[in-house]
């Protein structure tokens, strides 16, 4: 039986000299594993380059409860990207969300409040016209909600450090290291106010936005497990300062 859903590419693998298998989050079924036959090919009418990372794309597909790989029938872009694919710090962080999310997303089924967030990320990236200096940042706050860790708390003169390994703010120093300092406690809670519409008016030095970034990087390591490593961190801090 046939479906219609809509999804993002997350990743592709070559399966042999002409089929593909990507890996997609969907709107209806979760995170998915579909076989695209045949289009490496020269004659095939559906090209490679609609397996492009973080495209959004609307799938007719078959699947089966017997299979955890199925097949896709017909793709077609949903939201071409006008900006992403030709500004550097745009690319750069969808490569790192990119990243982040097939580090993530481990459900098999629906859920399309996760969805409508990151499909409208996505497109607030690629619209954008102000600084995305910070965007990055923002993402990785707010999706932190439906994966079940999102900060609790505020912070406040009584409570100014962040615990990272217990997700709040705490009034004294932990027994370990893992926490951020008042300052970048404020800028934490700073973020987590902030819609991506106006996280321009965030402001942060390169250094404190570097260290941000690390440290949310491990609260993700830290309460997702298996999260692993993130490799394209480095070259996100080269090029957005």
């Amino acid at each position: 039986m046939l479906h219609k859903t809509s999804g993002i590419i997350l990743q592709t693998t070559t399966y042999s000299d002409t089929s593909l298998i990507a890996k997609i989050y969907t709107e209806h079924f979760g995170l998915q594993s579909y076989m695209i036959s045949g289009v490496r090919s020269k004659k095939s009418k559906t090209k490679a380059s609609l397996f492009q990372p973080m495209t959004i794309v609307d799938i007719e597909v078959s699947n089966s409860t017997k299979s955890t790989l199925h097949r896709i029938s017909e793709i077609s872009i949903r939201h071409p990207y006008s900006d992403i694919p030709y500004n550097i710090v745009k690319s750069t962080i969808a490569i790192f969300l990119n990243e982040i999310l097939f580090r993530s997303l481990k459900e098999e089924e629906a859920n399309e409040d996760l969805f409508s967030f990151i499909k409208n990320s996505l497109l607030i990236l690629d619209i954008k016209g102000e600084s995305c200096s910070n965007f990055h940042l923002c993402f990785l706050v707010q999706i932190s909600k439906f994966f079940g860790f999102y900060p609790q708390g505020s912070f406040s003169n009584s409570d100014s450090y962040f615990d990272l390994r217990e997700g709040k703010f705490i009034s004294h120093l932990p027994s370990h290291n893992n926490y951020l300092n008042p300052i970048l406690s404020s800028l934490l809670n700073k973020i987590m106010l902030h819609k991506f519409e106006n996280m321009q008016d965030l402001k942060m030095d390169s250094n404190q936005r570097k260290t941000l970034l690390f440290s949310l990087v491990f609260f993700f390591q830290f309460h997702i497990p298996s999260f692993g490593e993130i490799k394209s961190v480095a070259v996100l801090e080269e090029v957005i300062n």
